[in-house]
């Protein structure tokens, strides 16, 4: 059980517990699955000793406008040669912005990728 504190405002928090580890919860609001019981548009967590404190994350964006220019390519089915030559990158170039975003969105294939990038987008 881990428990979490989730700030609803500057003056409420409501106190849950999950049966979920500290890791596999944030990992949840790193990527939007996260079951809050407010609405958190852009939530984001501390961990405080043995408690996880959840609060609306101001606004930033998750991707610069090359990742996010990259996987609006990869999700209208672009592929990496037309990318290259519309971006002026290398192959390597165009790899390695791929290879982070696949980190960032802690997925393995340009499918799970695309996938994860349209259920980001979902929740914005």
């Amino acid at each position: 059980m881990t428990h979490v504190i989730i700030a609803v405002d500057g003056n409420t928090c409501i106190h849950k517990e999950y049966p979920k580890s500290i890791e596999e919860l944030c990992r949840e609001i790193q990527l939007g699955s996260f079951e809050s019981p407010v609405v958190m548009k852009n939530p984001t967590s501390v961990r405080l000793q043995n408690y996880l404190l959840v609060a609306e994350r101001e606004e930033s964006a998750l991707l610069n406008p090359m990742q996010r220019n990259i996987m609006e390519m990869m999700a209208n089915g672009i592929t990496e040669v037309e990318m290259q030559a519309r971006l002026f990158l290398t192959k390597s170039g165009i790899r390695y912005h791929i290879d982070t975003l696949k980190q960032k969105f802690n997925v393995k294939t340009k499918e799970q990728l695309v996938a994860a990038y349209c259920r980001y987008l979902n929740r914005q």
